[in-house]
């Protein structure tokens, strides 16, 4: 008996099948009377011989191809044996309760169990009318057996012939493609013979006991074990081609769209059934399915279960989950991929875009831009106080302060528009097509959102940031637009930080002269071509000279160069350090003549900043520096300005303090943070701000702030130095007034080479000139 392959689907051939089913039924109806009249010998054979047909029918040949398939039962070797052995209707009957066993326990879909049901009592039909046209009613003959042949071959033909028709129809194809396939003639050379099995059946029991008919169990069963492993092994060597191509073909997909689609096709092509699907949701309990990792979601191919001959539901499962794993590797190669791409073009930390995705649409933009005569502006965005805190919070507070100013910078601008992280604290923004006005509206959101603040491990951080704007037409690249925009945010900087400029070639004449600035002063640090004058610090009361503040100074060419702008560039440079111990040793060699002519206890002062006591190199040049003053006390002078938070830098302090260095707070008055300063550092002396004393010769008020900061620093037992003295009435405010010990400024002294200083201190100490030999500078 045949099978028609099996689809959930509505078939096309659907009035061919359900005529074949009403004739089947007619013909079943018609020799059920008859049949039931030949009493308890029909009934015997409809006991033993139904169950039969159906353990027969469970081991078919298939004959199959992508459009359909055919299955080849060998449970008509029973039918042979009932048309030799009843009359005609009474073996049809028989016949047909078997078909109908059959396919009651087939799974099927009713559409294909109905059609198999016809087919297969209509070609029991034709077989049986076949034989008994033939036999003439002999029996063990020639001519019997020349009919059982007949029939045989009369079954097979109308079984094949039908179901090749209703497949054509089903998958709108020739019926010939389904009439002539692989196999057919195969199929045809074993169903005859293998039929004959039943009339060997009957020739036995004519002429032997019926026990005798066990003797055929053995080659009925090798028959239908084999022909399952031939159908199960052809099977599953297809499956195997099938998923080792699909292996191959996913490795050239490179979206995942494609992806989904091989997997439809080759999980139809895998199971043959046409009704799988890939969705979102699991199989119900009637379907099968395999799950598919995609990134964070999943998808499932799922199929209807069916129980068919050439596979089971577990052997369907089983594929689906083999196809599931390829295609689950290629879509994590996908991702994987795209993760990589994206990575390589976007900043891991805020995933920004980065440099190379900016100039890429910045050459797009200015392509743009010169055709259709628009306007492009590129935005340098750097932070003016981002390194106090790493230093001071740590770099995963400075993380998240970099992630809070990106989403800040995303808010406000257009959609339009890319905001990328070039490295570190700096960002850029492109903006296209956009007017002046636009462009100055945007960077006002900007740094009125920066100002804001943020919190920072429970603290409130302020933030600022300098904007260098470039404009462009498209006459331009995009490596000179962003170049321009950087020197215009170098510009910002030094207009006093937190604003923005728009370049102009001036800006890069400066920016160049700069550049050049920076590497004569490197050679000028390692040639020592900078020198040291000191400014004497006096006693207010008595007029002697207690120390002297270390100014380093450097000549280019014929002009002097101004401290604070080469001082803010070496640090600028990351070359504070190297100035700093250059320092540290011209005032280590000029202490030795120092401490000759003072004839009693004297200090120097050197200035340090912040970023020298974060300098781990820079405990041991202290050191080594106050191993060669012998008795010159050494006094560094922090700013009250510089944040000394991080706690490298406060560590190095307390390290230097053990030595005997003094640290003197400059420039006191004028920051945020004085009193918590004061009790927080190793500070030994406060040197007042000039700006404090500016005005104590004439003004109550500035006199009585000047004196609240001796009183407290007189409290904490800090020594006080007043900076700023220029007039007489400023020293006599100092004397009857403010009451600080010590003075410094231009009345006094001004800064003067070691020399002078020698010959001033020891004119001060003594009276006095000092030999000539005691006045000649230590040589550098």
């Amino acid at each position: 008996m045949t099978s028609k392959r099996a689809s959930l689907r509505e078939t096309r051939s659907w009035r061919f099948d359900l005529g074949v089913c009403v004739l089947g039924l007619l013909l079943l109806v018609w020799s059920l009377p008859v049949a039931w009249d030949g009493g308890w010998r029909v009934a015997l054979a409809a006991l033993v011989g139904a169950p039969l047909v159906v353990l027969v029918a469970r081991f078919p040949m298939v004959l199959d191809n992508e459009d359909g398939g055919i299955e080849i039962g060998f449970d008509s070797i029973v039918l042979v044996y009932l048309m030799c052995t009843f009359d005609p209707l009474e073996a049809l009957a028989v016949w047909g309760l078997g078909v109908l066993g059959t396919q009651s326990i087939s799974g099927k879909r009713a559409a294909s169990l109905l059609f198999n049901l016809g087919v297969g009592i209509l070609a029991g039909g034709a077989a049986v009318g076949t034989f008994h046209v033939l036999d003439g009613g002999s029996t063990g003959t020639p001519r019997e057996l020349a009919a059982v042949v007949a029939a045989a071959t009369a079954y097979f033909f109308v079984d094949y012939v039908v179901s090749a028709i209703s497949v054509a129809i089903d998958s709108h194809t020739p019926v010939r493609r389904h009439l002539v396939q692989a196999g057919t003639w195969v199929a045809v050379a074993c169903f005859v013979p293998f039929d004959l099995l039943g009339y060997l059946a009957v020739v036995v029991l004519r002429s032997n006991p019926w026990w005798t008919l066990v003797l055929l169990v053995v080659p009925l069963a090798t028959l239908l074990i084999n022909t399952r492993a031939i159908v199960h092994a052809r099977e599953n060597s297809r499956r195997l081609s099938v998923l080792f191509e699909a292996a191959v073909r996913v490795q050239a997909l490179h979206e995942t769209g494609h992806v989904v689609d091989a997997l439809l096709v080759d999980a139809r092509r895998l199971i043959r059934l046409r009704d799988v699907d890939v969705r979102s949701s699991p199989p119900l309990t009637h379907e099968i399915g395999a799950q598919i990792r995609r990134g964070k979601d999943a998808l499932w191919v799922v199929a209807p279960a069916r129980d068919r001959a050439r596979s089971t539901v577990g052997a369907d499962q089983h594929a689906l989950d083999a196809l599931a794993v390829i295609c689950s590797e290629a879509f994590a190669r996908l991702q994987l991929t795209d993760e990589m791409v994206h990575y390589a073009r976007h900043d891991p930390l805020t995933d920004l875009p980065n440099r190379g995705i900016l100039l890429d649409r910045a050459a797009q933009a200015l392509h743009r831009a010169r055709r259709r005569g628009v306007r492009v502006a590129l935005l340098f965005i750097d932070l003016d106080t981002f390194k106090p805190v790493n230093d001071r919070y740590g770099h995963a507070a400075g993380d998240a302060v970099l992630v809070d100013v990106a989403r800040r910078l995303m808010e406000n601008v257009r959609d339009e528009d890319t905001v990328a992280r070039l490295g570190g604290d700096e960002f850029a923004v492109l903006l296209e097509d956009v007017a002046v006005g636009e462009v100055v509206e945007i960077s006002d959101r900007i740094l009125g959102s920066l100002a804001a603040g943020t919190d920072v491990a429970g603290h409130r951080v302020n933030l600022a940031a300098s904007i260098g704007i470039a404009y462009g037409d498209g006459s331009e690249s995009a490596d000179a637009l962003l170049r321009h925009a950087d020197l215009a945010m170098y510009e910002a900087k030094g207009r006093g930080k937190a604003q923005y400029v728009a370049y102009e070639p001036e800006i890069g004449q400066a920016r160049m002269r700069r550049l050049e600035l920076v590497d004569e002063l490197r050679a000028a640090i390692a040639n020592r071509d900078l020198r040291v004058v000191y400014q004497p610090v006096v006693s207010a009361a008595t007029g002697r000279i207690a120390g002297a503040e270390a100014l380093v100074r450097w000549r280019l060419g014929e002009n002097d160069v101004r401290t604070d702008m080469f001082v803010r560039l070496a640090e600028e440079t990351e070359q504070v350090g190297a100035l700093g111990e250059l320092v540290l040793e011209i005032v280590a060699q000029d202490a030795a003549a120092l401490e000759a002519v003072a004839g009693g206890p004297i200090s120097l002062s050197v200035n340090v900043s912040a970023r020298q006591l974060q300098d781990p190199g820079f405990v041991t040049a202290v050191e080594r520096a106050v191993r060669s003053m012998g008795g010159v006390a050494l006094v560094l002078e922090i700013t009250e300005r510089q944040e000394i938070t991080d706690g490298s830098a406060l560590e190095a302090m307390h390290t230097i303090a053990q030595m005997g260095v003094r640290f003197a707070m400059d420039d006191f008055g004028v920051g945020f943070s004085s009193i918590s300063y004061l009790r927080d550092l190793p500070v030994d002396v406060v040197k007042t701000d000039a700006a404090l004393s500016q005005h104590i010769d004439d003004d109550e008020r500035a006199r009585a702030v000047l004196r609240a900061v001796s009183v407290m620093a007189e409290a904490l037992g800090l020594d006080v130095i007043v900076e700023g003295i220029e007039r007489e009435g400023q020293l006599a405010a100092v004397r009857e007034q403010v009451g600080a010990p010590y003075v410094q400024g231009f009345l006094l002294h001004r800064p003067m080479p070691i020399a002078d200083l020698l010959s001033a201190v020891h004119a001060n100490r003594f009276g006095d000139q000092p030999p000539a030999e005691q006045l000649t500078p230590v040589a550098l």
